[in-house]
């Protein structure tokens, strides 16, 4: 820790409302990288001061750590009150705003506070509020004031500025007690881009509607032109049989009489006229609610009950009516992007994983325009296949909605936070944390153990709508997941004996899974297959949202301002996007070869592999080499993410090194001995470990890891790295610019008997699978012989990672689901329940870089 940290807090603890010194603080700590600790103190702030120098502070405390919504705000309420701030004025400036420029108000009402306590929030009218990706700690009130300055709390600032006012909790750190949030009516509020997607809908749903009343009008014509017919032909029938022309026989000289004969009995003949139903207008009203809450935990919107026959209407975007006799020609009918969809409640499964998370404020939005408050699951995948981790479907609480619990865990809402911000736009992931904390009647499919991908989601999802009386289920996804098709007849059959309706519809393009959906699930239970999203809304290769598996491009050319394997003098220099070691570190040695420099710290064991090329120039960020041991926290309050990082507490003695070999004998919490060894060789380095079983029953899950650099970083929707401009670029230009680079997993061909399965269900076989650096891979696969990184950004250096020894193999992964290789990705050599106390230099992983 620096003098000037230390002295900053000394000063921030002995005077809480020292502003300039807090702001000093937070600056310090976050050029350090100790984001954890500087949001905590931001997240302690429940009150602004009056004076004009230190609420232009507070502001900047904000500004620092990238919140620029809120930092905007107080700003705003600094010119509330006193217009002639000067500093604050130039705070807007520096985030793009003009200080004059007017502002849509919005009204917040605290949960606490009666009406007439309502702060007003001001706002760009073009520019949507930007919640910040860090993670937030657990707010902690802030002292009263001990030396007379003063400050405005949130229930009188619209008093004091009735122009603006900010949110008492930003949302990088939402508390979870009674705390004033901003709600606002999302109802009518477009950004331009939705507003596009928004008038494509409405003009499908006019068109809908106008094909809907041109069947049905020419269905009534043919009902009575063919009632018509049949009377006439009933009228002629009854004609000949009253009168009967005598037959053509010729004369007979003996006279005969014919038997008395029994004249056929008329059956009464009744014709089924087509009943038809008035239409139903899609309404943009709140639907009624039915809800049942001594039976069921979730509301669900009613319509009108459908007659008619189960027919499944063909997959396209028109609806054309049956001219069948005796049955319904239209029914009534729910809508879906002006599709219809049969039945009268609805429920909804949404794939809220990876870039999945650009759609689904628009998709929501379609849901609560037909079907007001209709239960919505979230899945994190779309997986359909057997596991034996379990599932919970568990409601959404507004105050559960946080990235981290007190006791420092994942919450299961730590996605919003650490997962979808890197593959959406922030906007839409702002819009979707709102939604999970304001719209009712939402549940949360959590696996077992805090797995991502663990247990069959959907088909646990459609199995609770279905008990909870839901007689059609609307299922949006991606479908890049693997499917089982034994599982989904599996499921296909449970809905259809319910009596419930599946629509499948895909975000922006076709997947090999989605046809498996398509006819074991939706075509069993006699619904349907929609159209693409992208497609029906005509955004191929425009600015709306595009496919999460991005098709391979067919001729490669460089993104402007981009290079391949850029060289620097310094080993990591002053750019944020480079990886650095931490302040606390020291270092312990540093290895020179041709190929590489490798620095070795301490105290716990950590190094950095920096690459160089054919001169002796830095390239990329470093291969990172560290150690990983969890805890289990048994109290936590949400037992699937019951766990976190176990804290190094101590060496038993200081890190040796014999010019060979560095070993770190640490003491991680609860006393485990936790100790690792490294092999340094001419061109790499090996590396294995020992670690001490907690002794309370629970599991560790020690390994130790290399892990190769993300070669760009997201901030803001904007994409860094050493290659590319200072400016960033976007998303699709990072994939293009990634493509060249390569990632060769070797599965081992001895072992497929015991793991085929699960890598054919991943998307991998056995022997050599090559991956471009800008594939989606939805989970990584386990027993991997050894991993092969080369391409244009890697220079002339290939990396290799692989095991010493035929007895162990490697696991791969990235520590969250959806990833392409270019966003980083690691090797591990995990021994599960190893009781080993010796180490063992044959059975440890090897970096090799030639």
């Amino acid at each position: 820790m620096s003098d000037q940290i230390s002295t900053l807090q000394s000063t921030l603890a002995s005077s809480p409302n020292n502003w300039e010194a807090r702001f000093g603080l937070i600056s310090a700590l976050h050029q350090e990288a100790r984001t954890d600790e500087a949001v905590e103190l931001l997240s302690e702030i429940t009150e602004l001061p009056t004076d004009d120098k230190s609420i232009v502070y507070a502001a900047q405390c904000y500004q620092v750590l990238g919140a620029s919504a809120q930092a905007q705000s107080v700003y705003e309420t600094a010119l509330g009150l006193n217009a002639n701030n000067e500093a604050a004025k130039a705070g807007l400036r520096s985030l793009g705003v003009e200080p004059d420029a007017p502002v849509a108000a919005v009204a917040v009402i605290p949960d606490d506070e009666p009406p007439a306590a309502a702060v007003v929030v001001a706002e760009p009218a073009d520019e949507p509020v930007a919640a910040v990706a860090v993670e937030p700690i657990v707010a902690k009130a802030t002292p009263a004031p001990t030396d007379g300055s003063q400050t405005v709390s949130l229930a009188s600032a619209a008093s004091v500025a009735p122009a603006a006012a900010i949110a008492a909790q930003p949302k990088i750190a939402q508390p979870t007690h009674a705390a004033p949030t901003i709600t606002r009516d999302d109802t009518n509020e477009y950004d331009p881009e939705t507003a596009e997607l928004i008038d494509h809908i409405a003009l499908a749903e006019e068109e809908s509607k106008r094909r809907h009343q041109a069947a049905i009008a020419r269905d009534r014509i043919n009902s009575v032109v063919v009632t018509i017919l049949v009377h006439v032909a009933v009228i002629f029938l009854l004609g000949l049989v009253i009168q009967k022309v005598p037959r053509r026989t010729p004369p007979q000289i003996v006279a005969s009489s014919s038997a008395e004969t029994n004249e056929p009995a008329l059956e009464k003949q009744v014709l089924k006229k087509n009943s038809l139903k008035a239409e139903q207008a899609t309404d943009t009203s709140a639907a009624d609610i039915l809800s049942v809450p001594s039976i069921s935990a979730i509301s669900m919107s009613s319509m009108d009950s459908f007659t008619g026959a189960d027919i499944p209407v063909e997959t396209g975007m028109t609806f054309q009516p049956s001219m069948s006799m005796g049955m319904p020609s239209s029914s009534q009918s729910m809508m879906m992007f002006g599709q219809p969809l049969e039945g009268e409640t609805l429920g909804v499964i949404l794939d809220v994983s990876g870039s999945m998370a650009e759609y689904l404020p628009l998709v929501i939005r379609e849901v609560d325009k037909n079907f007001k408050d209709a239960p919505i699951v979230y899945v994190r995948n779309a997986r359909i296949q057997p596991e034996k981790r379990e599932v919970n479907i568990r409601p959404i609480v507004k105050e559960e909605v946080v990235p981290r619990r007190a006791n420092g865990t994942h919450s299961p809402f730590w996605f919003l936070w650490g997962d979808l911000p890197r593959k959406a736009p922030q906007r839409s992931v702002d819009r979707l944390i709102e939604t999970f904390k304001t719209r009712p009647n939402q549940f949360l499919a959590v696996g077992e153990d805090g797995h991502w991908h663990g247990g069959d989601r959907v088909g646990e999802a459609m199995k609770f709508l279905a008990k909870e009386n839901c007689d059609a289920v609307y299922i949006f996804s991606d479908f890049e997941d693997f499917v089982d098709e034994e599982l989904a007849l599996e499921h296909g059959r449970y809905l259809a004996q319910s009596k419930v309706r599946a629509y499948i519809q895909p975000a922006a393009q076709e997947s090999e899974f989605i046809d498996i959906v398509a006819k074991k699930i939706a075509n069993r239970t006699k619904g349907r297959q929609l159209p693409t999203l992208a497609s029906f809304l005509g955004k191929e290769g425009g600015d709306g949202p595009k496919p999460i598996a991005p098709p391979r491009p067919t001729e490669m050319t460089n993104v402007p301002g981009t290079d391949y394997a850029r060289p620097r003098d310094e080993i990591y220099g002053s750019d944020w996007w480079i990886d650095k070691p931490n302040k606390g570190w020291q270092e312990i040695h540093r290895l020179e070869e041709p190929e590489f420099t490798a620095v070795f710290y301490g105290p716990e064991a950590r190094a950095f592999i920096y690459l160089k090329d054919n001169k002796g120039k830095y390239i990329q960020s470093p291969i990172q080499f560290g150690y990983h041991s969890r805890k289990d926290v048994p109290d936590s309050p949400d037992n699937a993410f019951r766990w976190r990082n176990r804290k190094f507490l101590r060496n038993e003695e200081p890190p040796s090194f014999d010019g060979k070999e560095i070993v770190w004998k640490m003491v991680l919490e609860d006393e485990l001995k936790f100790r690792v060894h490294l092999y340094l060789g001419r061109k790499g380095m090996n590396a294995t470990y020992v670690a001490d079983p907690p002794t309370d029953g629970t599991y560790d899950h020690p390994y130790i890891y290399f892990r190769v650099p993300a070669l760009a970083k997201e901030r803001q929707d904007k994409y860094y790295g050493p290659d590319l401009p200072k400016d960033g670029i976007t998303l699709d230009e990072v994939r293009q610019y990634a493509h060249p680079n390569e990632l060769v997993i070797n599965l081992p061909r001895q072992e497929r008997d015991r793991y085929a399965d699960s890598w054919k269900k991943l998307g991998f076989e056995p022997g050599y699978n090559t991956r471009k650096f800008d594939e989606l891979i939805t989970s990584f696969p386990s027993a991997i012989r050894d991993m092969k990184i080369s391409g244009k950004s890697f220079g002339t250096r290939v990396v290799n990672a692989r095991t010493t020894s035929s007895k162990i193999l490697l696991h791969g992964g990235a520590w969250r689901g959806d990833t392409e290789p270019w966003e980083a990705f690691h090797a591990r050599l995990r021994r599960i329940e190893d009781k080993r106390t010796r180490f063992t230099k044959t059975e440890a992983i090897e970096i090799f870089i030639e």
